[in-house]
């Protein structure tokens, strides 16, 4: 079954037009604490897969762990912005419509956030081929989000 991915300029409109961007105070404790908790999930999830057989469907639980350190650093990285939104939808459009130079892939962030939906509301299982497929692009998307936040809150604090 073939997933259909929104369109990224409509998308961001929608949300926009829907009032679920908000302005936020920036919290730089909350942000460095969420991006703690990113690096922490991975490293511990990381640790544990290394027991996991490849044909188990615990491969489900790396996943949505690494999709939430994913979406908790999108999450800071908005906060740093002095944004939040209330769906994960409209998260991933502003960080993809309004920062380009980051090189996120929205259909990469439209697939996991269906996948993870199909897990959590539909009970869908995977197992490491499955999970083979998103490693890579989780882990330069996570890369690239850390080094973005790391070199923000490095100019917030020297200012």
């Amino acid at each position: 079954m073939k997933i259909t991915i929104d369109d990224l300029d409509k998308t961001y409109q929608v949300c926009m037009s829907t009032g679920k961007f908000r302005e936020k105070v920036k919290d730089l404790e909350l942000i460095k604490s969420l991006k703690f908790v990113a690096e922490k999930g991975i490293e511990f999830i990381n640790r544990k897969s290394k027991d996991i057989p490849e044909d188990s469907t615990d491969w489900t639980f790396v996943f949505r762990d690494y999709y939430e350190a994913l979406r908790g650093l999108i999450e800071a990285f908005l906060l740093l912005e002095g944004i939040e939104a209330e769906i994960h939808q409209c998260k991933n459009a502003y960080i993809c419509f309004k920062h380009g130079e980051l090189d996120l892939d929205w259909e990469f962030l439209e697939t996991i956030r269906l996948k993870r939906n199909a897990i959590n509301y539909k009970g869908q299982l995977l197992k490491y081929d499955d999970w083979k497929i998103f490693k890579l692009k989780f882990t330069l998307h996570i890369n690239a989000l850390k080094k973005e936040i790391e070199n923000k809150i490095k100019k917030q604090t020297t200012n």
